[in-house]
């Protein structure tokens, strides 16, 4: 039997070399691409929320007798909300389990910010690529 082979543009990443931890990414499927881009827009107007939330919890600088600042716990419950957050719009986007294969059990903001700034290139690298094949002159001469 003949097969016919589609390419839908997978990208598949492996997160740190190991091929057990991948991620996909679609980029020619206009659904994906709206819904990475939104997941991007919102997570940055919640990172600057978190940022103006953050400040008025760091400028009480008050600590204890050991010099810990007596609002660690606000600080700490803050940083895991933005990160427990953001690991729900990944696993919304690439699927459940993404952010556990991505990041194990780690709430770490930096994790997740090079998450973002690994994919995007390959995202706009995608989706530019695909945008030129409907707007390029010689393309359309094709028709």
């Amino acid at each position: 039997m003949d097969s016919l082979q589609i390419d839908t543009g997978e990208i598949r990443l492996a997160i740190n070399g190991d091929a057990n931890r991948v991620i996909v990414l679609r980029p020619n499927d206009a659904v994906f691409a709206e819904k990475f881009y939104k997941m991007l827009g919102e997570f940055q107007s919640k990172f600057t929320e978190y940022q103006g939330r953050a400040a008025k919890i760091e400028s009480q600088n008050e600590t204890d007798e050991n010099g810990v600042p007596l609002n660690t716990g606000e600080r700490i419950a803050l940083l895991k909300e933005i990160c427990q957050y953001t690991r729900n719009q990944i696993d919304e986007l690439l699927g459940a389990g993404t952010s556990q294969t991505v990041f194990g059990d780690a709430l770490d903001i930096e994790a997740i910010i090079r998450l973002f700034e690994g994919v995007r290139p390959y995202m706009q690298k995608a989706r530019a690529e695909k945008v030129a094949r409907y707007t390029n002159k010689t393309h359309q001469k094709r028709k």
